[in-house]
C-alpha cells in the first residue's frame, strides 16, 4: 500500500498539519511512482506569493462497524481552546498546592471527597461547586498562613504599591503567566480592603495570596 508517511520535528506538531513549508521542520515522504494529482494524500503546493492554508487539525481515526456503518461518521470537529478551563481533578491539586506553596496544607488529605471520589480504574470529569469552592479557598488560606508567616515583608500590613507587587508575584507563581491589571486590581482590592478587619498583618497578606490561590486560573487547565 502506497502511504504518505508525515514526521513532525516537534511535539507543537503533532496531529496538526498545514501546507509544506521546509522552515515548519515537516517533511512528506511519498513513493516516487505516484503522480501527485492521483495520490489523495498528497496537498497541492501554495504557489509562490500565495498564503499557506491554515493548519488544520487531524480528526482522528476513522472506524468500521459492522455492516461497514462509519462509526466516526457523524463526528463534529471541537473548536479551537474548548477544551480549556476544564477542572483540575483532585489528584492534580493535591499536588499543585504542594508544589506552588512548597508546603502541604493539612486540610488538604481530607477535602477528596468534597471533590468526588472518581471509582478504581475509572476517571470522572470533575466539576466545581459552591463547596468545593469554599473548600479550595480554606485550603489555600491554610497554605498562604505558612507562605506568609517568616518573611519580613509581610510583617508590614499591605498598601497598593506593595501589595500589586506581591499579586503580581502570586499570579505569576500560581498560573504561570503574568496577571493582567484588573486582576492586579482585584487581588490589591482584597489585600488592602476587604482584609481590613484583619488586625494581623500577615493574615492580610494570606486573604491575598489564598484568593489569588483558589482562582479558575490555579483551579482549572
Amino acid at each position: 500500500m502506497k502511504r504518505a508517511i508525515l514526521f513532525a520535528s516537534t511535539l507543537s506538531l503533532v496531529a496538526c498539519e498545514g501546507g509544506f513549508n521546509p522552515k515548519d521542520g515537516v517533511v512528506k515522504v511519498v513513493d516516487t511512482n505516484v503522480i501527485e494529482g492521483d495520490n489523495p494524500n498528497l496537498e497541492p503546493q501554495p504557489s509562490v506569493g500565495m498564503a499557506a492554508p491554515a493548519p488544520t487539525c487531524d480528526m482522528g481515526r476513522e472506524y468500521l462497524g459492522f455492516g461497514g456503518d462509519n462509526l466516526a461518521g457523524d463526528r463534529v470537529p471541537g473548536d479551537v481552546g474548548e477544551e480549556q478551563r476544564r477542572p483540575k481533578p483532585f489528584s492534580a491539586l493535591s499536588t499543585e498546592f504542594t508544589r506552588v506553596l512548597g508546603s502541604t496544607p493539612t486540610r488538604l488529605a481530607a477535602a477528596e471527597s468534597t471533590f468526588g471520589i472518581a471509582p478504581a480504574r475509572w476517571f470522572t470529569e470533575p466539576t466545581m461547586s459552591a463547596v468545593s469552592v469554599y473548600t479550595t479557598f480554606r485550603i489555600a488560606f491554610e497554605g498562604c498562613l505558612t507562605l506568609t508567616a517568616q518573611p519580613a515583608k509581610y510583617g508590614t500590613a499591605p498598601t497598593d504599591t506593595t501589595a500589586r507587587i506581591e499579586c503580581a508575584a502570586w499570579a505569576e507563581r500560581f498560573w504561570s503567566r503574568k496577571a493582567l491589571s484588573p486582576e492586579l486590581d482585584a487581588c490589591v482590592q482584597v489585600t488592602v480592603r476587604d482584609a481590613t478587619v484583619e488586625t494581623n498583618a500577615r493574615r492580610r497578606w494570606a486573604y491575598g495570596c489564598a484568593a489569588t490561590l483558589s482562582s479558575a486560573d490555579f483551579l482549572t487547565f
